[in-house]
């Protein structure tokens, strides 16, 4: 789902410098308009699951779209040209608004990917989908899916009144999938147990010193950190991201298992095997998030998320809070699409009451 949030960008990427922008409308715990250091942010999660820390936060109102009146056949080819669902597809493989490895403009997604043959890009549009750079044939075996096609969802048995709701509102949106489970994996590592700003600028901060720039159809884009350099760092050369040793061992051992060669360069699943036995601190959480990302799977659950519980305890049962346990027994009735419904759930602005202050940023550079 879209939010708005203020952070502290603390330097331009060079690729997307038109998504940072004042705003002197409105202002945000802070003076309206403040020039130079406060720029808005539009931070799509995956699939609803990325942590976010939000709050009195202003939402958009947009009109649903009349998927009740379609017919089974008609919604697949209806989630192509329903703007707001197909933004949310594509949305799902953006980190943030200033990611630097890819460019979300309208109902277009460009995205730079690294392979063992160079940088390439995937063009994902309603007029389709295409490739190209250095490594295009590489990311053509991997069968990336960001439009959803193989997605053959038609509908579900609601046991609630607000997912009865939100499929009438949202049923046409389709789950996509990136295949690139080294960037879905290295900005999962990212948002563990920190905010959802922090991790976007920590991820900014990485690409622009550890990537590859790649050429486009929409300009200059940056790939993920290339493996060959992260591999070979030690945890405390990245301090200067901001980045603490235990996410920095993590994704250096992810970097390493994408810099020696073998199968998961074009395979997803066997990638996602391979994290899971290699990679230390690789949990539940993680995995949910690249299953979804990558995999494109409709039923990834990020157990452990700080606000998931809660969202789904107030949309399902009314309570403001509830546990993972909770989560999971409300969440049973639709087995198989449990992302899909918390992607509703984000599409629908739902979200669990707020309580006492924001949590606060610390930036461990200068420390």
């Amino acid at each position: 789902t879209a939010f708005r949030e203020w952070v502290d960008v603390d330097g331009v990427s060079p690729v997307d410098s038109r998504a940072m922008r004042t705003e002197n409308s409105f202002h945000h715990g802070g003076v309206a308009g403040q020039p130079l250091r406060q720029w808005v942010v539009d931070v799509v999660g995956a699939q609803g699951c990325i942590p976010f820390d939000h709050a009195d936060q202003p939402t958009e109102t947009h009109p649903p779209p009349n998927i009740a009146a379609m017919t089974a056949l008609e919604s697949q080819p209806h989630a192509l040209t329903d703007v707001r669902t197909l933004r949310h597809t594509l949305g799902v493989f953006r980190f943030g608004a200033i990611d630097p490895t890819a460019r979300l403009d309208g109902t277009r997604l460009v995205m730079a990917s690294v392979t063992p043959a160079g940088p390439g890009w995937v063009d994902a549009s309603v007029t389709g989908v295409s490739f190209g750079g250095a490594g295009e044939f590489v990311i053509r075996e991997r069968q990336p899916d960001p439009l959803g096609h193989r997605d053959q969802f038609v509908a579900l048995a609601p046991a609630h009144d607000v997912v009865a709701r939100l499929q009438r509102d949202f049923g046409g949106l389709r789950v996509g999938a990136s295949a690139d489970v080294y960037k879905a994996a290295l900005t999962a590592t990212l948002g563990q147990r920190i905010t959802a700003a922090e991790a976007v600028n920590q991820w900014g901060r990485l690409c622009r010193s550890l990537s590859l720039a790649v050429e486009t159809p929409v300009g200059t884009l940056l790939t993920p950190p290339d493996p060959a350099t992260l591999s070979q760092m030690s945890p405390y050369q990245l301090h200067r991201f901001g980045i603490e040793e235990a996410r920095a061992r993590t994704l250096i051992a992810i970097a390493r298992v994408f810099h020696r060669p073998g199968r998961h360069h074009v395979d997803p699943e066997v990638a996602l095997r391979r994290l899971v036995a290699d990679v230390p601190r690789f949990g539940q959480w993680t995995r949910a998030l690249v299953e979804a990302e990558a995999l494109g799977s409709p039923d990834a659950v990020a157990v452990g998320d700080f606000h998931l519980k809660n969202v789904v305890a107030h949309a399902l049962t009314g309570r403001p809070r509830g546990t993972d346990e909770e989560m999971l027994a409300a969440l049973s009735p639709y087995a198989g699409n449990r992302g899909r419904v918390l992607a509703w759930l984000a599409l629908g602005g739902i979200a669990a009451p707020k309580f006492g202050p924001r949590r606060r940023n610390i930036d461990i550079r200068a420390l």
